[in-house]
């Protein structure tokens, strides 16, 4: 099956690309800047939220009714709306692990009123394991807006010496959490290795819920064998016998059942309101209308021949839920459904306007979050971009996230996605991305992009200009990010530099042979106290993609100063 916890590491921006340490290796290292990394906080005093948005990976977007928050790989960012149209430095605050966050990247949000909810993750890199495995470091909880944050390391949650968690897991390495959803003062975790669990009182004291019912967590297939062997038993001895064949096709299901019962405890999103609460797992949606005591299960269903049975969800891995609470008193269920394990699946989005009862599959893939707007207008972020419909779900329309100003275009996958409206009655859009944060105040025609690179000192005077964010630590005019970067998926790598005066500027880049590649600048103005960044898509002056390697820019301004840069292309 695909690996779910791949898949929402790359979701997260945790993003690895193979072979590149022998590839640096290989290279000579060069003296001009590469990419930062040390950094330091734009203001003092210390312990105080960072200004500005600091983070360019997106990993949620959620409006809480008073503040969005935006979770990122360096934190959990908030704008007010009485600030501003967040479209200024200005109007965001940053919480890190110093104001009480947990270490590492945002990886589960939920926000109401003043109640904030993060959970975050880092990556831990295990012998005899290729890739890093993603770690979970806890959940954190404010009730004050984010003035005061409590930390709970997952170590408290999953305490094996308590009831219903003595078989764990014993370790936080894959169990991270991956959805929050909060009624009053219950919150629901949803985790990969420790299943779903809940907490009454503001995260004091945990339980463990099993989704599907069941007694007991189950890590793995081995886990349930006998038990799914047993049954079959029983099954083929009463077909062979001529026993009912209702009690025969029940047998032969529970078997069925059990034997993804571990897919079904690896959960991801969760839904919660009143007793009511809908949770996404890697064997299909479960719902329960009694505050978790039963259950149903909602999960692609084949017919004897093997095809998947009509009025069911599209696929097993359940990665988003959302509810959409219509303008005529109505509610629809939306459901981003990947690809498990089992025959018939279709990534998609789902929707179910009857509680589950019946599933309509739309879309032309699934989807990592949804928005919703008065009518029949539904805007989902997924890996094949930011897509709307107006009609239900019927037809979808992708929306090209670009900013004019900054000459950035955020690139798939696109993980959260908000609507908020102004104090003036205007509506923002909002729609989150691997590099950096869309805003749009028309309907999603036009966009301002917010992106928070590691700043540098100025090329022309060495200061540091700009509003917020965070400040290379070892005063490098420039560096370029990502890198490597991987044109053929839509990687850009951005030359990043700042200008205290406006000034006509030239970058061309070069190969490792100091061969000019291209012009990216031709003496071009940039404007001065601003930060600037410039785009290089992998391609020669005659607009044919380059070879693999290193490559190296320079960048001349007016006033006589340059700056060199490198960058890997590796795609």
């Amino acid at each position: 099956m695909p690996d779910p916890l791949r898949a929402v590491a790359m979701s997260a921006g945790c993003r690895r690309i193979v072979g590149l340490v022998s590839l640096l290796l290989a290279v000579p290292v060069l003296a001009p800047a590469s990419l930062p990394q040390a950094f330091h906080p734009a203001q003092e005093p210390d312990n105080l939220p960072l200004s500005g948005l600091v983070g360019n990976s997106i990993t949620d977007i959620v409006w809480s009714g008073r503040h969005l928050w935006v979770a990122t790989e360096r934190g959990l960012a908030r704008w007010d709306p009485a600030l501003g149209n967040g479209l200024s430095p200005a109007d965001w605050i940053t919480f890190t692990e110093i104001n009480g966050l947990g270490r590492g990247s945002v990886s589960a949000l939920v926000a109401v009123g003043d109640t904030v909810w993060a959970a975050t993750v880092v990556d831990s890199i295990v012998p005899g394991v290729a890739r890093p495995l993603q770690t979970g470091t806890g959940l954190s909880v404010t009730v004050d807006g984010g003035t005061n944050w409590r930390h709970i390391a997952n170590e408290t949650i999953f305490d094996t010496t308590r009831a219903s968690f003595e078989a764990g897991p014993r370790t936080s390495i894959q169990n991270g959490c991956f959805g929050l959803a909060a009624v009053g003062d219950t919150v629901w975790a949803t985790f990969f290795a420790g299943s779903s669990v809940r907490s009454p009182d503001l995260g004091w004291t945990w339980e463990r819920v099993i989704p599907g019912g069941g007694g007991r967590i189950t890590f793995s297939p081995t886990d349930i064998e006998a038990d799914v062997r047993d049954r079959e038993r029983v099954a083929d001895s009463l077909a062979t016998a001529g026993g009912d064949p209702q009690r025969i096709a029940e047998l032969r299901g529970e078997a069925d059942s059990l034997a993804v019962l571990y897919l079904q405890h690896r959960t991801f999103a969760v839904v919660a309101y009143g007793d009511t609460v809908w949770i996404g797992t890697s064997s299909g949606l479960v719902s329960s209308f009694d505050y978790g005591q039963s259950w149903t299960i909602h999960r692609v269903r084949p017919d004897t021949t093997g095809e998947p049975l009509l009025g069911n969800i599209s696929a097993n891995w359940v990665v988003a839920i959302e509810r959409d609470l219509e303008e005529y008193g109505g509610e629809s269920i939306w459901a981003g459904a990947n690809v498990s394990e089992g025959p018939g699946q279709v990534a998609a989005m789902n929707r179910s306007t009857d509680l589950g009862e019946s599933w309509q599959t739309l879309g032309p893939t699934f989807a990592w979050d949804f928005a919703f707007a008065n009518g029949d207008t539904t805007w989902a972020g997924t890996n094949e971009g930011l897509l709307v419909s107006a009609d239900g779900g019927a037809t979808w329309e992708e929306k090209v996230v670009a900013d004019p100003f900054t000459r950035e275009k955020l690139r798939p996958p696109f993980i959260g996605v908000e609507r908020v409206t102004l104090p003036s009655g205007e509506v923002s859009l909002w729609s989150g991305a691997d590099n950096g944060l869309g805003c749009s105040l028309d309907g999603g025609t036009t966009w301002t992009i917010l992106s928070s690179p590691v700043k540098t000192p100025s090329l022309d005077r060495g200061e540091v200009v700009g509003l917020g964010g965070l400040v290379d630590a070892g005063n490098a005019r420039t560096y370029a990010a990502p890198s490597p970067f991987a044109p053929s998926h839509g990687e850009r790598s951005r030359i990043v530099y700042s200008l205290s005066e406006t000034s006509s500027v030239t970058i061309e880049i070069f190969d490792f042979a100091s061969r000019r590649v291209v012009t990216l600048l031709d003496g071009e103005e940039r404007g001065g106290d601003q930060n600037h960044g410039e785009n290089w898509d992998g391609l020669n002056e005659d607009g044919e993609p380059v070879a693999n390697g290193v490559y190296f820019y320079r960048i001349k301004a007016s006033s006589g100063n340059q700056a060199f840069g490198s960058m890997v292309l590796l795609d």
